[in-house]
């Protein structure tokens, strides 16, 4: 049967319709077929709005065609009693495979029309679709990860837990359990009496990272809890985790991409998430260590140099930062030189940290209690920086509010490509409205 549908399948000229063409790519590539061309009702409704979560075709056929699909559970059951496809009777599963075909065409027939009138049809036809063979060879090829590198990282990781658990016990004057965050804010709270105790509605204490950071300065102990979290974070989340991902046919990892996950147009991963892999620590930069080429070949690292801050520069029209960044100056020296009147050969590190904490805070529209607990100190200080900000880059104030503005009147906003990203609640009250204001101006410069 497959011999009779490979030439058309590859057939350039006729159009496959599919729901998640990129699970379908996957299993005809593994037997010799390339699907193409396609086109994909679950791109095509990220396309149109992708704020909506649920792009399945079950949700997208009760949504648009009123229909609710026959549920796979029925037909596979659950638990220890589930069976497979193949075991299904034939009158059944043709029921099923029928009803997927024809709710899929009506879906394409719902959303084809509407990509042209919504004015969507690039997105999804230049960044959408042709991502679909592309993340699809990526998750079958993966990546190959060392096992032995991750190995030895753990143990050197569990030895570093352990001592840094020894001088805990010490600094605590007894042993506990560090793991435990009711323990912890008893020995902290009780015992030490710290200043900052707050109980949740568990009636424990909360020992939080904000929290442990706080104390870090009163006592040594929340300092080293601090760095024995990182470790014992490192170590189940990726030196241990990914060792069980590793394909034992393949000697890789195979992650799954989303391509309808981030309202933004962003890419997910999961299974596991490797677009997560620490760097901001030593020793989580160590974990890239164990992501290799095979033999005879290289792997290569591109990124965007200030990507964000350079299309802020563009959306909001800022002269001197356009031409900072065309004569490939310091970015956030030149901030800080502007904000702090200091000439550029005179800047310090941390007055640059401050400014390169600004700059990246803005995008994401912090406030001056947020600038003070990135930077450590008084909100007052804070927030006349941020003001300071404004004043020197005024442009950039006023694409906030013209972006919020037409957020408010339209409910999206756009990306310099034509996404569109819906913001459903900048019109609420209270903090909804506070985060989704933060979140449209945000998301054309993220989203682009």
């Amino acid at each position: 049967a497959l011999a009779l549908l490979k030439p058309m399948l590859e057939d350039s000229s006729i159009l496959k319709i599919g729901q998640n063409m990129k699970y379908d790519a996957k299993i005809f590539a593994r037997l010799g077929v390339i699907v193409a061309p396609i086109d994909d009702t679950m791109l095509m409704s990220y396309a149109l709005n992708a704020g909506h979560h649920n792009h399945g075709m079950d949700a997208l056929s009760e949504r648009y065609l009123g229909h609710q699909p026959i549920p796979i559970k029925t037909l596979l059951g659950s638990g220890k009693s589930m069976i497979t496809f193949d075991q299904v009777p034939i009158d059944e599963a043709a029921k099923y495979a029928a009803e997927d075909a024809d709710i899929t065409m009506r879906l394409w027939q719902e959303f084809k029309p509407k990509l042209h009138r919504s004015k969507v049809t690039t997105v999804y036809e230049t960044l959408e679709r042709p991502l679909v063979p592309v993340l699809a060879k990526m998750e079958m090829d993966g990546i190959k990860v060392d096992r032995d590198t991750l190995s030895r990282m753990s143990n050197a990781f569990s030895q570093k837990m352990a001592a840094l658990e020894d001088e805990i016990h010490e600094l605590a004057g007894e042993k506990f359990n560090v793991g435990s965050p009711a323990q912890l804010g008893d020995i902290l709270f009780e015992k030490m009496s710290l200043p900052g105790g707050k109980k949740g509605k568990t009636g424990k204490y909360s020992t939080g990272a904000d929290i442990l950071e706080d104390l870090a300065t009163e006592h040594d102990l929340p300092g080293r809890v601090l760095d024995w979290r990182q470790l014992s974070k490192l170590k189940s989340t990726y030196t241990d985790a990914l060792q069980e991902h590793i394909n034992p046919e393949t000697g890789r990892v195979h992650t799954s991409y989303s391509i309808a996950g981030a309202n933004t147009g962003r890419l997910a991963s999961t299974d596991p998430n490797l677009q997560n892999i620490p760097i901001r620590t030593e020793e989580g930069r160590r974990i890239r260590e164990a992501f290799v080429a095979e033999e005879g070949k290289t792997l290569v690292a591109l990124d965007y140099s200030q990507i964000e801050l350079r299309i802020l520069a563009h959306i909001a029209d800022i002269p001197a930062l356009k031409k900072a960044f065309a004569d490939g100056i310091d970015i956030h020296a030149m901030t800080a030189s502007e904000m702090f009147n200091v000439p550029l050969d005179e800047m310090t590190p941390d007055v640059r940290r401050q400014a390169k904490a600004i700059n990246f805070g803005v995008i994401y529209g912090i406030s001056g209690f947020g600038l003070a607990r990135n930077l450590r100190i008084p909100r007052e200080e804070a927030q006349s920086f941020i003001d300071t900000y404004f004043e020197r880059f005024p442009g950039i104030k006023q694409y906030m509010a013209d972006t919020t503005a037409f957020a408010k009147e339209h409910m999206r906003v756009e990306t310099l490509f034509g996404r569109r990203i819906h913001t459903p609640e900048i019109n609420a009250k209270g903090p909804t409205a506070g985060f989704a204001k933060r979140a449209a101006i945000n998301a054309p410069i993220q989203g682009t």
